[in-house]
């Protein structure tokens, strides 16, 4: 197999990448508009799914999110007494099942933490009521990414028919109706964390940091997990090779078929939630999976998202792995794993995120010493 581009880059060349923060020209205006939006809708609660999805039969529950789109979702819950919430999100192609989803995580509930698996719109377990079209995502292909994204007009009502901010809001509404789930429980201080990989890290991103500042002396999310984000520096990936497959190849084939002055306006609007643009208003603790060569997730462009992260630098952590989407080996499989168990470490809502990561701090970086964590 060929291994992924390494662009010129050393690996630690790769995971100092520091990406342009410049924003789109309507990036305030879009966002204010969409977060009024957002807050105009019904109250975001979890509601028993009452007659299931045939695309996830899986989904237990449902919430309301922007244009009345119902958000498919399963929510699994500790045996112990609740101590916070975790949202999970997806990535972009090979989507699991909600139901094997908040399997792969059942370890998380041994801190008491309850699991809210979501879909966004147009993914499997959730009904695609409310825009004609849109195709359904989760396998190769799918073109769900570029719905909405060439529509011809400018400004501001272009971007709104893009689907992917709108899969923004559904991550935004999700951590409400989290965040409703606890205080109709009256846990109002327990903790929310947010976890998402590839397309759902980008998604998590934009969501934190349009949360930030919302709410007086709250944050919503406590504490997030982030692998391998995409959709990021996209000035960057605009003058570099594509990635073969997911989310920036079927851009990159939108892209090629544009004359120029469309595809400036289309790199235009991808900067829209461009996570470089985003995470410096995302300020909480954070743990993220970054790679030093990914053939999804370009390993540069995503390394620029995490060093873009307006968290303190003694609040955000890096686990690195030799390839991301890329099978690279025994070696690379057990670091993707040994993330997973770090990640339910940073999770435990009973220790502060730096008493989680003390005996973590020298398996961070990749080695071929032994994977296992202090004592």
């Amino acid at each position: 197999m060929i291994e992924p581009d390494d662009y010129g880059l050393s690996p630690e060349e790769t995971l100092a990448r520091v990406g342009d923060p410049t924003r789109a020209r309507d990036h305030k205006a879009f966002w204010n508009r969409q977060w009024s939006a957002v807050i105009e809708s019904d109250r975001p609660v979890l509601s028993p799914r009452v007659e299931p999805e045939a695309t996830d039969p899986t989904a237990t529950h449902e919430f309301s999110s922007l244009r009345h789109t119902k958000i498919g979702c399963r929510l699994v819950e500790p045996d112990s007494p609740v101590q916070g919430i975790v949202v999970l999100l997806h990535g972009y192609e090979q989507v699991p099942t909600l139901e094997a989803q908040t399997d792969s995580e059942r370890s998380l509930l041994d801190h008491g933490l309850a699991l809210l698996a979501i879909r966004v719109r147009g993914f499997p377990g959730s009904p695609r009521q409310t825009q004609d079209g849109l195709p359904l995502g989760g396998s190769p292909g799918s073109g769900w990414i570029t719905q909405g994204l060439d529509a011809p007009e400018e400004g501001l009502a272009g971007a709104e028919v893009w689907v992917a901010p709108l899969a923004v809001a559904d991550v935004i509404d999700a951590c409400r109706a989290a965040r409703n789930w606890l205080i109709d429980r009256n846990l109002d201080d327990a903790m929310i964390a947010l976890k998402g990989s590839s397309l759902g890290a980008s998604l998590a991103i934009n969501a934190v940091a349009a949360l930030n500042g919302r709410l007086p002396h709250e944050t919503v999310v406590d504490r997030l997990v982030i692998g391998l984000p995409t959709l990021s520096d996209w000035p960057w990936r605009a003058v570099h090779p594509a990635p073969r497959s997911g989310t920036g190849a079927e851009i990159e084939s939108l892209l090629e078929r544009m004359p120029e002055n469309r595809r400036q306006m289309i790199l235009d609007r991808l900067r829209l939630i461009d996570p470089v643009t985003h995470a410096p208003q995302v300020r909480i603790p954070v743990l993220a999976k970054l790679a030093q060569r990914d053939d999804i997730a370009p390993a540069p462009a995503a390394a620029a998202a995490f060093n873009a992260l307006g968290s303190d630098p003694g609040r955000r952590w890096r686990f690195i792995t030799p390839y991301g989407h890329f099978d690279g080996g025994l070696a690379n499989a057990r670091r993707h794993a040994l993330f997973e168990h770090c990640a339910a470490d940073f999770l435990n809502p009973t220790l502060a995120p730096n008493q989680t990561m003390r005996p973590w701090h020298d398996r961070l970086n990749f080695s071929n010493k032994s994977d296992e964590p202090n004592a």
